[in-house]
């Protein structure tokens, strides 16, 4: 992975977690918290 794809995935993986922390609803918040969390998993599983 070159430094500019490292860039690109964490700036995606920021935008995911500002847009879950944006949420008013707690439980939407948390969904979204979830699936960045279980994406996250997924990649270090591959």
């Amino acid at each position: 992975m070159t430094d500019s794809q490292f860039k690109d995935f964490i700036q995606f993986v920021l935008d995911a977690l500002l847009d879950a922390q944006s949420e008013k609803d707690q439980r939407v918040r948390d969904a979204k918290t979830q699936k960045v969390i279980d994406n996250l998993q997924k990649v270090l599983e591959d």
